[in-house]
């Protein structure tokens, strides 16, 4: 059994960030589109200034998701295709459960898969898929619980009032460094 205090590592050792692959899916979006991918274009769909952009392609490069040509454009390389696409699949997945089976608007269910997307591993994408298939089908006992879920009433909200102490889960403490303020008073 994995142990939860260490679980907290598999999330930080995760290759793809938030930012990488909304890059990697606007490049591959934009190739989609237009056939090709700049700077400027990739600067323009996220609404972020180019040397933002600039920064972020040196880091993706750098992990081999993108190439640029002699010209200047913007290429996914394999590796970059192929994490763009499962984004993209695990989005279409999440908002699919998130919006058809459990009901939530539409536009929660994007932000809320936009959130977690590049955090599934390719397996809990495929297994979701299948439950929502499953879930949305005509088989009998999916409709009757589709059905039964439906009548269900959420739990309320837990209180906002702090945990008592002996009931908290100790939280690891992370190996890096504090961060100090090193500047003097007379420049605070």
């Amino acid at each position: 059994m994995t142990n939860p205090n260490l679980t907290w590592k598999e999330f930080k050792a995760n290759e793809i960030s938030h930012s990488m692959a909304h890059y990697l899916v606007t490049l591959h979006d934009l190739h989609a589109g237009r056939g090709y991918a700049r700077v400027s274009d990739v600067a323009r769909e996220l609404d972020v200034r180019k040397g933002t952009v600039s920064v972020q392609m040196r880091h993706l490069k750098e992990k081999g998701f993108v190439v640029e040509d002699e010209n200047r454009f913007l290429q996914l390389t394999e590796t970059g295709k192929t994490v763009a696409r499962q984004v993209i699949y695990n989005r279409g997945t999440i908002v699919q459960f998130l919006h058809k089976v459990l009901e939530i608007d539409r536009e929660a269910a994007e932000i809320d898969a936009c959130k977690i997307e590049h955090l599934l591993s390719p397996e809990a994408g495929h297994q979701i898929l299948a439950l929502v298939q499953l879930l949305l089908s005509e088989d009998p006992s999916a409709k009757a619980f589709l059905k039964k879920l439906k009548k269900l009433q959420p739990p309320a909200a837990p209180a906002a009032e702090p945990l008592p102490q002996s009931e908290r889960r100790k939280v690891p403490r992370s190996s890096e460094p504090a961060q100090h303020d090193v500047r003097s008073e007379r420049d605070r």
